[in-house]
C-alpha cells in the first residue's frame, strides 16, 4: 500500500502543514492589497507579476519566494511528486529574481526568462496533480486527496489551455487567465494541507499512551538478553515520524 513520504524531522512536517493551511490567504491577500493601491492596475488585462512595477513591489517578490518555499516543503513532504512541485518551486524563485517586463516595456532576456518561468510553473502543478493521485490511487486513507488531486490537474488544464491562448493571442483577458491558473494551484495546496493536518491529527490520537514503569521495579528482562524483541520495539517506535 502507497502512502506519503516520510518526514526527516516533524519541525519540517509541521511547518509544510501551516504553509499549505495558511499561505493561499496570505497570497491572496496580499497580491489584493497590491492591486488596490496600483494605480491604472486592472486585475482582467494585467497579470500578477506586473504587481512588481506597483508602489510595494518588492512585497510581491516575496510573496513569490514563499510560495516557493511552500512548493519545496510540499515536495519533501510528499516525495511522491517531488521531481513536478521542485520544478514549480524553482519557477517562483526565477520569477522572483527575474521581473516581467514593465507596461509597455520593451521584450528583454530577463522578461522572457521571467515568462518561461511562468509557463513552466502552469505545466508542473498540473503534472504534480496527476503525479501525486496515481502514486495514491489505491489507498484509501488519502482518497480524498486523490480526488482533489484529479480535479485540480483536470481545472489545471483547461485553465492552460486558456492561458495559452489568450497570451500568443494578445488578448485582453490574460491576466483572468493567469489568476485561474494560480487560483486553482492555491485551493490545490489549501486542500492538501486540511487533508494532511487532518492525518496527522488521527494519527497522534490513535497512539495509545505510554504508561512508564520505574526500572527499580520492572521484571522485563535486560535488552541484550532478547535483541529480537528490542528490534522490534525501535521500528515500531519510528511510527512516531509519520
Amino acid at each position: 500500500m502507497k502512502t506519503l513520504g516520510k518526514s526527516t524531522r516533524p519541525i519540517g512536517r509541521q511547518a509544510a502543514n501551516a504553509l499549505c493551511l495558511g499561505f493561499p490567504a496570505v497570497f491572496l491577500l496580499g497580491t489584493t492589497a497590491l492591486e488596490i493601491y496600483q494605480p491604472g492596475y486592472n486585475r482582467l488585462t494585467s497579470t500578477i507579476s506586473e504587481l512588481v512595477w506597483g508602489p510595494a513591489g518588492w512585497l510581491e517578490n516575496i510573496l513569490f519566494l514563499v510560495f516557493a518555499i511552500t512548493l519545496a516543503l510540499f515536495a519533501l513532504r510528499l516525495r511522491t511528486a517531488f521531481i513536478p512541485l521542485a520544478a514549480a518551486s524553482l519557477g517562483f524563485v526565477l520569477i522572483a529574481i527575474f521581473p516581467t517586463r514593465a507596461i509597455g516595456g520593451e521584450i528583454t532576456m530577463i522578461s522572457l526568462i521571467h515568462e518561461y518561468s511562468a509557463q513552466g510553473i502552469a505545466l508542473a502543478l498540473p503534472a504534480a496533480c496527476f503525479l501525486l493521485a496515481k502514486k495514491l490511487d489505491n489507498n484509501e486513507k488519502h482518497r480524498f486527496l486523490v480526488t482533489c488531486s484529479i480535479t485540480a490537474g483536470v481545472i489545471g488544464i483547461a485553465v492552460n489551455i486558456c492561458g495559452f491562448l489568450a497570451l500568443h493571442n494578445e488578448s485582453a483577458w490574460v491576466g483572468a487567465a493567469e489568476r485561474l491558473i494560480v487560483l486553482n494551484g492555491l485551493f490545490w495546496l489549501q486542500l492538501a494541507g486540511i487533508h494532511l493536518w487532518l492525518l496527522q491529527k488521527d494519527t497522534t490520537t490513535a497512539q495509545p499512551p505510554k504508561h512508564y514503569r520505574s526500572s527499580r521495579f520492572s521484571t522485563a528482562p535486560c535488552p541484550a538478553a532478547n535483541p529480537v524483541s528490542t528490534a522490534a520495539t525501535v521500528q515500531n517506535d519510528t511510527s512516531r515520524w509519520y
